[in-house]
């Protein structure tokens, strides 16, 4: 496994009698290239289209998780549901030496307090295969007393939750001289910086780029919460760290994702930051009460944070009490776990996992979504964040009677994403707070359905948002390509679905589903905007409409690359195919690791025969 710097290839060719490309071999035949996204850095902002992708732990510990020494808890009472643990597991992490984790053993614990998780250390439940995190045996199984199982759950109290410790602060700033062009490594002050190596710093612009455009003006209005500070405008944003000083020069971390423009103000914002390298592991989360009002797991101003292999149940009815919370953070990774049910389905309840405000470089890899109300929501800015073969089903309205679903965008303005090889029940980009722009689907499953299997679901419900990809107006520069749209095996009848309609009298029922919905308002309300298809990048994607590839933007002649993330085959892939969607691969669809765990099929047990 390697982050991508070379590329195998797939040969795109004629499968199953499809109308794909079929190069004609002359006598001196020259093998075609492989396809790579536009990436003129001086071409902002149509062909800037990708980045020097790397996050999470990929940044900063070699792609590997820290493997914490483990230092077992006493002190805790565990099963009677009323004595509570908070203040034994809060002494044991701050008794802990860095680099150490607290190690809860098998059983249910309830905790009526927040649990504050310090820098350089883990909290930690114990597992068996029976306790791993994977299935919820049912909507009232919570925990696992009497199952034979050996794992550990903390049942959250009315007040029960868990943060990083300390929290984001947005400091000083400076304006910026120069050096803010795409895929520069350092920006110039024009004035003394105020800051030092080691400090984190965000890099933003003044909405109003006309050439996107950039607002955070959407159909219910101005999110003036969205960007660096409230109601301060500042919408694209950056985080990286300071690692040289000459004068007023500041050397990045990292490169640049765009060029801002010097007539929109470009500054550079002081960040002070919360908790570093602290991880949360192997544990259950039960929100055994519906009076809670924090997230499950928040973290403000986290520095390489992770959560890995926990499963939540149960999250709050209120606003941003999310299975996950993150605002203001960089380089984290959340992966392998299990996010699932909330009390409330709600506006901005029970969101997966939701990032607020300027976030950079996260992680988010071989996770389980079902029942959320979106499984993913970037609001308020954020970029680099990458989104790896997730299994992401069941999302669902407060009312049932529209297909939930994930948000690429939900707050102005989040730019550079990448979503890969992802099973997504429906996509959406939205018009509601405002634009987006430069996101790229490379290689995922976009169902335009759900399997249907949660509370509540019956043969009346949902019928609306058989939808397999939209992208309202405002939601500019997508690129999405070698993606397989539609599931014939569900509820749908893709035979009788419309490809790319320039008119809202589609229907999206289960009769009549919608293969590309772009340019449209999420909710209706509002016009039709042709440009966003024009700057939209459609190549590649096979779709259950036509049987075949409808779009070859940018054509046709060349390999599409197995991945834009990795180099070869990920590690925790293990002998399942890979890549596991597109329209060169045989068959077309194949599981992925996270709905194996999450459905209990088996697991391969050879290799594909490929890259």
């Amino acid at each position: 496994m390697g982050i991508r710097t070379g590329f195998g290839a797939v040969v795109i060719g004629a499968l199953f009698g499809l109308a794909l490309w079929t190069p004609a071999r002359p006598a001196a035949f020259t093998q075609p290239a492989f396809y790579d996204l536009p990436n003129n850095d001086a071409d902002c902002p149509a062909g800037a289209r990708q980045i020097p992708w790397k996050a999470g732990a990929d940044l900063w510990n070699g792609g590997a998780l820290p493997a914490y020494s483990a230092v077992r808890c006493t002190g805790l009472t565990e099963g009677d549901g009323t004595t509570d643990n908070t203040k034994a597991i809060q002494a044991c992490l701050d008794g802990l030496q860095a680099n150490r984790a607290a190690l809860i053993p098998p059983g249910m614990y309830y905790v009526n307090g927040t649990i504050s998780l310090p820098s350089h250390k883990a909290l930690r439940g114990s597992g068996s295969t029976n306790g791993a995190q994977g299935r919820w045996l049912s909507a009232t199984y919570h925990g696992d007393s009497g199952s034979g199982a050996a794992c550990t759950t903390l049942k959250l109290g009315p007040n029960g939750a868990i943060r990083t410790a300390g929290s984001s602060h947005v400091q000083s700033h400076v304006a910026l001289a120069g050096g803010y062009t795409k895929g520069s490594t350092s920006v110039v002050a024009a004035a003394a910086p105020g800051v030092a190596i080691g400090d984190w710093i965000i890099i933003s612009e003044k909405q109003g780029d006309t050439d996107i455009p950039v607002s955070w003006t959407g159909q219910d209005g101005k999110a003036t919460w969205c960007g660096v500070q409230n109601n301060s405008e500042y919408l694209m944003s950056q985080i990286v760290q300071v690692i040289s000083l000459t004068g007023n020069t500041v050397g990045i971390s990292r490169p640049l994702y765009y060029t801002f423009k010097a007539e929109l103000n470009p500054r550079l914002y002081l960040l002070s930051i919360g908790a570093q390298r602290a991880g949360i592991e192997d544990l259950k989360l039960w929100g055994s009460v519906n009076t809670r009002a924090e997230p499950h797991i928040q973290v403000d101003g986290g520095i390489d944070c992770w959560v890995k292999n926990v499963e939540t149940f149960n999250t709050p009815d209120a606003a941003k009490a999310y299975p996950v919370f993150m605002e203001y953070s960089y380089g984290c990774e959340i992966r392998d776990s299990y996010f699932h049910f909330g009390q409330g389905n709600g506006g901005d309840r029970n969101y997966g996992i939701g990032f607020l405000g300027p976030n950079s470089d996260h992680k988010v890899e071989n996770n389980i979504y079902r029942e959320n109300r979106h499984a993913f929501s970037q609001e308020g800015g954020g970029s680099g964040i990458v989104f790896l073969y997730n299994y992401i089903d069941d999302q669902y309205t407060n009312d049932l009677t529209s297909m939930g679903s994930p948000r690429a965008n939900h707050g102005a303005h989040p730019y550079m994403t990448l979503f890969e090889g992802n099973v997504i029940s429906r996509f959406v980009a939205d018009d509601i707070w405002g634009t987006s722009s430069h996101m790229v689907l490379f290689r995922n499953w976009l169902w335009g359905d759900e399997t249907g299997a949660f509370a509540g679901y019956d043969g009346d419900h949902p019928d609306w948002g058989f939808v397999a990809l939209e992208l309202a107006w405002g939601q500019n520069y997508y690129s999405v390509v070698g993606n397989v749209l539609g599931n014939p095996s569900l509820h749908t009848d893709w035979n009788n679905a419309t490809l790319c309609p320039a008119k809202r009298d589609w229907k999206s029922s289960r009769q009549a589903p919608v293969v590309y919905a772009i340019g449209f308002g999420t909710s209706g309300e509002s016009p039709y905007d042709p440009t966003v298809r024009a700057k939209t990048l459609l190549h590649g994607n096979y779709d259950y409409k036509t049987r075949g590839v409808a779009y070859w933007d940018g054509g046709s002649n060349h390999f599409l690359m197995p991945s834009m993330y990795y180099s070869a085959r990920p590690a925790f892939f293990g002998a399942f195919a890979w890549p596991p969607f597109g329209p060169d691969v045989t068959p077309i669809t194949n599981l992925i690791p996270a709905q194996a765990r999450y459905t209990g099929a088996a697991n391969p047990t050879a290799p594909a025969s490929r890259p």
